[in-house]
């Protein structure tokens, strides 16, 4: 008797946590979604008009020449933040800032992010996106003003904007481009 009031428990958390585990399936987007791809903005020459591209061996996001390089995201809407997760390919995969501080926070590549997965002594968030103006900003609840997406050597980060720090930083504005719909 005890083993089914526990066995029934044990189901009953299980199918009652289901809906705020998500990252659990695994699913292509749905037909007629919308895509996007990154196209950085910058006085700087260097920078100006790339976009933003996954490396594959590295799992951070750079910037390449050409479009057809691109990383191709889809967005899903957290509706309590009003923020968007970036997904790249399927749903377990995620655009993430990561850093070992706030000065930087690098774009990567992450699969299935939760609290419990954040390598040790680093920053992570994820699902903090903006889209206002086709622009992609970040809603994490800092109260920094002067925070810009910045190329650092060859990697893309959020830059604090107030931080000393000894990479060389060139802030980039990124884009919204639609590419599409699956």
């Amino acid at each position: 008797m005890k083993s089914s009031i526990f066995g029934a428990a044990f189901f009953c958390s299980v199918a009652s946590s289901w809906p705020l585990l998500p990252w659990i399936q695994s699913a292509p987007p749905a037909p007629g979604t919308q895509f996007y791809q990154l196209q950085a903005k910058s006085s700087a020459a260097t920078v100006a008009n790339q976009w933003v591209t996954l490396t594959a061996a590295s799992g951070s996001y750079t910037l390449a020449a050409a479009q057809t390089a691109a990383t191709k995201f889809f967005v899903t809407k957290w509706n309590a933040t009003n923020t968007y997760a970036f997904h790249n390919a399927d749903d377990t995969r995620q655009l993430a800032l990561r850093g070992p501080d706030g000065t930087l926070l690098y774009l990567v590549d992450v699969t299935n992010p939760r609290s419990d997965t954040i390598p040790g002594g680093q920053l992570m968030e994820w699902a903090t996106f903006t889209m206002d103006n086709n622009v992609l900003g970040v809603s994490d609840g800092s109260t920094l003003k002067n925070r810009t997406f910045a190329a650092v050597g060859n990697q893309l980060a959020l830059y604090d904007g107030v931080s000393n720090t000894t990479q060389s930083v060139t802030p980039v504005t990124l884009n919204l481009v639609r590419s599409g719909s699956g």
